[in-house]
């Protein structure tokens, strides 16, 4: 009976990423319908960092921190003794979506689904930790999991999460991320990028308050609205006139609210919308244009502009030397034809950025195409559903780089 032990031990210590990962894939699959299921908007996020929480002591990580209520960070020592610290990093908020992909283990909570492939990523991470758990002599130094809360819900998680020291204690020497895309064509291969992969994302809101009036007579008004409807369309020429044609920068108008009847001039218009950019000075560049056009209106209309501009996320950038480590990990985990070189990065957001913009380390952020289940849907679609049988690769991703890096 001992020898028998000892020797199922010895073929668990030799065995391949990919045989765990196969082992694992149906208590993920379960854990993913379970977070699937039950979708939380961010910071609200209780009962998914408590299942979380509850798998990590199973799979007997070495500490457990909560630095706030609803994210969950994990440690794994290797065995080899001290040496260098990686973080993986998942996201696993839900989003503000009535959920219409029909699939038998749709979301229970009314107008909240997992639309964004975060129930993915948590589950994919925790199969990563739990191979992880089981190959400590493999490696030294440790690997950080961070599970991140409110991705999707600004300000965002990483930034908090890192002004609360989330890459300290140990110091986190690289980090790495992994975002599902659904596609038409692929599914298990990954998608690599160096430089920037995605855009920065900022907010505004104008109101724009003045004098209506009855609409026969508006010499007797400010015209908040065409004072709005002028604003709107010098902003757009920001883009066409103020920014280098070579780089890519996105002005999109979102809403826009003022008035009741038509022969009514309002005293007050609201609108707002998102600016997009690569690069910092572009960004800059954007902020500082819709800024003085809204001055230039304010005194030339006789109205009031209030601006709000809210800075969200910066663009992430992907480390070359982390991109190459994390690209020849896939290729012999997974074989070369599952790097996939991306000609072009993400036009989307991440709060990612900010474990590398604001906490001053490298980093890089992957995709793993991830197919579709049904009609082909886009992230954020209520219809958006993924293959399940992605996420052996996916862990397998995320096992391969953290002791590629920790070699």
């Amino acid at each position: 009976m001992a020898s028998g032990s000892h020797a199922g031990r010895r073929k668990f210590e030799t065995s391949t990423i990919k045989e765990r990962a196969e082992e694992y894939f149906p208590e993920m699959v379960e854990i993913r319908r379970d977070i699937h299921r039950h979708p939380e908007i961010g910071r609200n996020e209780v009962r998914t960092s408590a299942l979380i929480r509850k798998k990590l002591e199973e799979y007997g990580v070495d500490a457990i921190e909560r630095p706030v209520p609803t994210a969950v960070v994990a440690l794994i020592h290797g065995a080899r003794g001290p040496g260098r610290c990686v973080a993986l990093r998942c996201d696993i908020d839900a989003l503000p979506v009535q959920e219409e992909t029909g699939l038998p283990y749709t979301s229970e909570n009314p107008g909240i689904m997992h639309a964004c492939g975060h129930d993915m990523h948590a589950s994919m991470m925790l199969g990563a930790a739990k191979i992880l758990c089981g190959m400590r002599e493999r490696f030294a130094g440790c690997v950080k999991l961070i599970f991140q809360h409110s991705e999707d819900t600004l300000p965002g998680g990483a930034k908090e999460l890192v002004e609360k020291g989330v890459l300290e204690n140990p110091h986190v020497d690289a980090i790495y991320g992994m975002h599902v895309l659904p596609d038409a064509h692929r599914a298990g291969q990954v998608g690599f990028h160096i430089g920037p992969i995605t855009t920065s994302v900022d907010l505004f809101d104008f109101t724009v308050s003045g004098r209506g009036g009855h609409g026969s007579q508006p010499q007797n008004t400010t015209d908040p609205v065409l004072a709005a409807a002028q604003m709107i369309v010098m902003m757009q020429q920001i883009v066409a006139r103020r920014v280098d044609p070579m780089e890519m920068a996105v002005f999109s108008l979102g809403s826009i609210h003022g008035g009741d009847a038509p022969n009514v001039i309002p005293a007050e218009v609201k609108f707002g919308g998102v600016t997009r950019a690569y690069s910092e000075s572009v960004r800059s560049v954007i902020k500082e244009q819709v800024q003085a056009i809204a001055k230039g209106i304010e005194a030339a209309s006789g109205n009031t502009v209030h601006i709000h501009y809210a800075d969200g996320y910066p663009s992430a950038f992907n480390d070359k030397e982390l991109m190459d480590l994390a690209a020849d990990a896939v290729r012999k985990e997974l074989g070369e034809d599952a790097v996939v070189p991306m000609p072009d990065p993400m036009p989307f957001s991440e709060d990612f950025s900010f474990y590398g913009k604001l906490g001053g380390i490298p980093s890089a952020y992957l995709m793993l195409y991830a197919g579709h289940e049904g009609e082909l849907a886009p992230l954020h679609n209520p219809k958006c559903a993924v293959r399940e049988d992605v996420m052996p690769a996916g862990i397998r991703t995320l096992v391969s780089i953290a002791l590629e890096f920790l070699k």
